[in-house]
């Protein structure tokens, strides 16, 4: 059993001298005693209260995952103390507690955090290592949010090391300070005894926080990033840190990455460090996130800062924080010279199929893929091929356009780069400052020197976009191919399946034919044409079948077994191809180098 008021007494006389020529009315203590449990152990500390009671709050979100994730589930209970005197706590909603001071004005609130969800955006806890997303775990005061305030570690004792964007305060051990709530929820930590490489660009110091263990070629990464921050810093001209932190997560299987504000979360494969492919997947999702600290951590919508972290906070800009970015991951790449111009377009080729492969592209526009995320891009069912749209895929076509409309109207003398850098100028101005929709599109209007309505509607609309017109102008074809052993004169039915041994219906697209025949997800397809079929040999038999005729299914549907009956159409191209139009013009040889920045060769 804890005695309060000698933790009390112990946290008060600890964190007096430190205090002493500051106002921080908000400690934290973040211990790990027992990872095995999953649980990480908080007490907040504040001092001075003033009113009568205290209204304790937790995020229900995290920024930059746009999805309402109930962080309090996590919270078995609040408890807090004055002195050795227990106060009264109330829950008076999901996320909320209220604490009565009883006359008191310090008091210590404590509680527990069950942190066993393995991605970016939660907190996770085992005996191998701590990660902390700030806003699954720290509770705050109603009204405090802009308080300055301490941190103070306390890692499981086999554990030596601490990575964080969070300031260390010199001269105490494993304590760090924050200006506000804001930059506390931002600044993940990683606690454990993973690997901490280095490197240093324009004097600016970059840590590599790496946890677990791969096929990683540690030289190799710390150059490889190098090169995209030094091609990022290119971009905007300098660094709005003093210090920046990458969190490598090497895990079985895993990906996905967050930005912060001088630090990001990258989870990946621990074995893709010597899979070409994945790796270069990999180092676009590095590129990715480091450019987010500049759009979307400090070129912002407006909806998305300061936040409101008890609810959603909707903007229809997403495509503009997420897309252009998608759009720059894979430039980046190129400009630092990791992949090379057919890298680039193999990367580009897969961002236009993710939107012009799937029907949801005629239903929902960018905008409306943007302010839906926070019901419908996480929460993603069979039916969202034909529904919805990536705003991170459609957005990259969309900066793709405008970054072309750009270079194409100033005859190659700005681009899109000169948006973001004129946008990172107005914020550094007024760092509190976030944009409008409107407020976006007249910068990139001013740059380009005209309207740019042509790139705007394939934002707001679902217009079908041309493609072939824009690449034309730069040198590049565009070109719908089939993968090997396809064809136009292949049949397509328009369903895709899952299953090891069995193959069950996971997806049918709307406008197919098995879609108009009545093909269910779920479905078992247990024969075609009378002979049983597996997984395997599924896909061997629909194609034997002839363009126009129709096909029996027997399927088995709740368990009931029935008949359907399919007539394939030719195949739809399933790949995009993008290279170098082979007699192309003295100007578009020339557009193209100004838009890739890399020498026509032929």
């Amino acid at each position: 059993m804890i005695n309060h008021f000698i933790l009390f007494s112990l946290l008060l006389g600890v964190t007096m001298a430190s205090t002493k020529n500051r106002n921080d009315q908000i400690i934290y203590h973040l211990s790990m005693p027992e990872p095995h449990t999953h649980y990480f152990h908080v007490s907040m500390e504040l001092k001075a209260v003033t009113e009568s009671t205290v209204r304790l709050k937790m995020p229900v979100w995290t920024p930059g995952s746009y999805l309402v994730r109930e962080f309090s589930r996590n919270v078995p209970r609040v408890t807090a103390f004055a002195g050795d005197e227990p106060l009264t706590v109330e829950k008076t909603s999901k996320n909320e507690w209220q604490v009565a001071l009883d006359g008191h004005s310090d008091l210590l609130v404590e509680y527990r955090v069950y942190a066993y969800e393995q991605s970016v955006r939660t907190s996770f806890l085992n005996d191998s290592r701590g990660y902390v997303n700030g806003a699954s775990v720290f509770i705050y005061p109603e009204g405090m949010e802009n308080e300055p305030g301490e941190l103070k570690v306390r890692p499981f004792n086999k554990w030596h090391t601490i990575s964080t964007g969070l300031e260390k305060i010199p001269g105490k051990r494993q304590t760090y300070r924050f200006a506000n709530y804001d930059i506390l929820v931002d600044s993940p930590i990683l606690i454990g005894n993973h690997k901490v490489l280095k490197f240093t660009v324009d004097g600016t110091q970059h840590e590599i926080a790496l946890y677990g263990e791969g096929s990683v070629y540690e030289n190799k990464l710390v150059d490889d990033v190098q090169k995209i921050v030094e091609a990022t810093r290119g971009i905007f001209g300098g660094f709005p840190y003093d210090r920046y932190v990458f969190l490598f997560l090497l895990l079985d299987g895993a990906r996905g990455g967050l930005e912060h504000l001088n630090s990001t979360t990258i989870q990946v494969d621990r074995w893709a460090f010597t899979d070409e492919k994945k790796y270069r997947g990999f180092l676009s999702t590095v590129a990715h996130e480091f450019f987010h600290t500049w759009n979307v951590k400090r070129i912002r919508p407006i909806a998305l800062g300061p936040f409101d972290y008890t609810k959603e906070n909707y903007t229809k800009d997403l495509w503009i924080a997420e897309g252009l970015t998608s759009y720059y991951d894979n430039l980046i790449l190129l400009r630092s010279g990791i992949i090379d111009e057919k890298g680039y377009f193999d990367f580009l080729s897969k961002d236009i199929k993710n939107v012009e492969t799937f029907p949801g592209r005629l239903v929902q526009s960018a905008t409306e893929a943007s302010f839906d995320a926070w019901i419908k891009y996480y929460r993603r069912n069979e039916e969202s091929p034909n529904t919805q749209i990536s705003y991170y895929s459609k957005g990259a076509v969309v900066g793709l356009l405008l970054d072309l409309a750009i270079l194409e109207h100033t005859a190659g003398e700005k681009s899109l780069d000169d948006v973001f850098r004129q946008l990172n100028e107005s914020h550094s101005d007024d760092p509190k400052k976030g944009y409008t929709s409107d407020e976006f599109r007249q910068t990139c209007e001013s740059v380009a020197g005209r309207s740019l309505q042509d790139v705007w509607r394939h934002a707001d609309t679902t217009e079908e976009v041309d493609y072939g017109g824009a690449f034309e102008t730069f040198g590049v074809e565009f070109v719908k191919g089939y993968s090997e052993g396809r064809s136009e004169k292949t049949p397509y039915y328009g369903f895709e399946t899952r299953g090891d041994s069995n193959p069950v219906v996971k997806t049918v697209f709307s406008g197919t034919p098995a879609y108009e025949s009545g093909v269910n997800v779920n479905d078992e397809i247990v024969a075609v044409d009378d002979v049983r079929v597996s997984s395997q040999s599924l896909n061997d038999h629909l194609e034997r079948s002839r363009i126009g005729e129709a096909v029996t299914l027997l399927i088995t549907r709740e368990g009931l077994m029935r008949s359907l009956q399919i007539v394939p159409v030719g195949s739809p191209p399933d790949l995009i191809n993008l290279k170098k139009i082979v007699e192309a013009s003295s100007e578009q040889r020339q557009r193209f180098e100004w838009w890739l920045r890399v020498p026509w060769k032929e």
